[in-house]
């Protein structure tokens, strides 16, 4: 299953949103002319426009802003991928250089920023106290998600609480967000707005459950970016978590240096053993799945409608993708 499909019902509005994002992030002068080019190489799922818009259309009906505010999210969501490569100094993103590998720490550290203004300088013309207030305060959860994370590198004691915690700010809150705006912007209720922004909050989670697992056991080719960055990081994801949990005591130091070594590539084939033996993997895996289902719940309620139809399936797309 692939997000084209799922995505057929909100086609043309999808096509708007792509040109939209390269025609408002075309500079005055050519001194970003290369770096926008090569973002657009970056093929992504476009998983956070589609919220809003497949969101609009469950609670009502797509309107310009819409597509303003689905550039938006996406503008937001790549300036945060740029940085991450930074941090995480990952040399692939989707099957292309990362921004960070090709021009530096310093220009991408910029462009992620013009990307973030860029974005909100959209949404300041919108004239929206509400979507205004709500895309700063999804960055400001973002960026604490980000920092918590980093403060608890090579933490073993790191719990699946801490962990559903991290990545409920750093991922899951902009799916969220994404969808309540979808929804808000179509006239939706309060009670269809918690429903729709339950909903993408909870496959924003699975997703990042996915994406910590593929780190794992992906391969670059398929998956299309560089793996195993959260071992080298020492980011605690939850199949490592569970791991841990399985363990005596006794072997937990053990454990530890086996998982924070550096050489990623000598340790590698004994980490993924371990989480074999402890079906850690298949453990996440099922843990998203549940996520996925309650996911599907929270909008039951809702009339039925291909758009409906389109969020469900894709959820289920969420746990059964391998990039």
């Amino acid at each position: 299953m692939e997000t084209v499909g799922i995505f057929d019902s909100i086609k043309a509005d999808m096509e708007e949103v792509e040109n939209r994002f390269y025609k408002e992030l075309k500079p005055e002068s050519n001194s970003l002319a290369d770096l926008i080019s090569h973002i657009s190489k970056y093929k992504g799922k476009r998983l956070r426009p589609a919220l809003v818009l497949l969101s609009g259309k469950c609670a009502g009906d797509i309107l310009p802003q819409h597509i303003d505010l689905a550039v938006v999210v996406e503008m937001v969501h790549t300036a945060t991928l740029v940085h991450d490569d930074i941090i995480d100094e990952a040399s692939m993103r989707r099957h292309v250089e990362s921004v960070n590998s090709k021009w530096g720490r310093e220009i991408s550290i910029l462009f992620g920023d013009y990307l973030f203004s860029r974005g909100f300088t959209i949404l300041s013309a919108l004239d929206s106290q509400i979507a205004t207030l709500l895309l700063s305060q999804t960055v400001n959860i973002m960026s604490e998600g980000e920092i918590i994370q980093l403060q608890r590198r090579y933490d073993i004691e790191l719990s699946e609480n801490d962990y559903f915690d991290i990545i409920e700010r750093k991922t899951a809150s902009l799916c969220a967000a994404s969808c309540r705006l979808g929804a808000a912007f179509a006239g939706a209720n309060r009670k269809v707005l918690d429903m729709l922004s339950n909903y993408g909050l909870k496959i924003g989670i699975a997703f990042q459950i996915v994406d910590d697992c593929l780190d794992m056991m992906g391969t670059e080719d398929e998956v299309g970016k560089s793996l195993n960055t959260d071992i080298q990081k020492g980011k605690l994801t939850l199949p490592l978590i569970h791991l841990v949990n399985q363990l005596p005591k006794n072997k937990l130091k053990t454990t530890r240096e086996l998982i924070f070594q550096n050489d990623v590539k000598e340790t590698k084939a004994a980490i993924l053993e371990l989480l074999t033996e402890h079906d850690a993997v298949e453990y996440a895996f099922s843990t998203a799945k549940n996520i996925v289902k309650q996911a599907q719940e929270e909008i039951a309620p809702l009339p039925d409608s291909k758009y409906k139809t389109a969020l469900l399936e894709l959820a289920d797309y969420i746990v059964t993708r391998r990039k």
